[in-house]
């Protein structure tokens, strides 16, 4: 009997309320809800809730205008051109990539005979070089192991 009843009054509860499930939400969506709805004191419920409310009570010509300004999107260089056009736009001859498979020229470029650190330290030594304290490496108290 109780089942009949819980069963009489779910369907009565769906007649009036309708629950949606939304699957795959990305993460940044989920945590921009969070984050608003904390700040109108709610929960993501209520939020998601206020928030499709307030978006279908918008009239039509808006909507439909959000979705053709959505769909419409276009990058930041797309909406530039489309905005200066009519101004008559320059074109640029971009000349094509080409990589040459020659070596560079470096015989205008100081040859080292020693390593890189070697030259910085022999080139700043006459300034008064710094000598830093390096502590030595602290053992490990873990046996390192072998594998035989």
């Amino acid at each position: 009997m109780l089942a009949v009843l819980a069963l009489l009054a779910y369907s009565c509860y769906s007649l009036y309320m309708a629950t949606i499930v939304i699957r795959n939400l990305d993460e940044t969506v989920k945590r921009n809800l969070k984050v608003r709805a904390a700040l109108n004191g709610r929960s993501m419920e209520a939020e998601a809730r206020a928030a499709l409310t307030d978006l279908l009570e918008e009239s039509p010509s808006e909507d439909a205008r959000m979705v053709k300004a959505r769909r419409d999107r276009v990058g930041l260089g797309t909406a530039i051109h489309r905005r200066f056009a009519a101004l008559g736009g320059v074109d640029l001859k971009i000349p094509p990539r080409t990589f040459s498979g020659r070596p560079r020229d470096t015989s205008g470029l100081p040859q080292l005979d020693k390593d890189l650190g070697t030259a910085i330290h022999e080139l700043f030594a006459p300034l008064g070089g710094v000598e830093l304290p390096i502590p030595p490496r602290r053992k490990s108290h873990r046996k390192i192991p072998t594998f035989s």
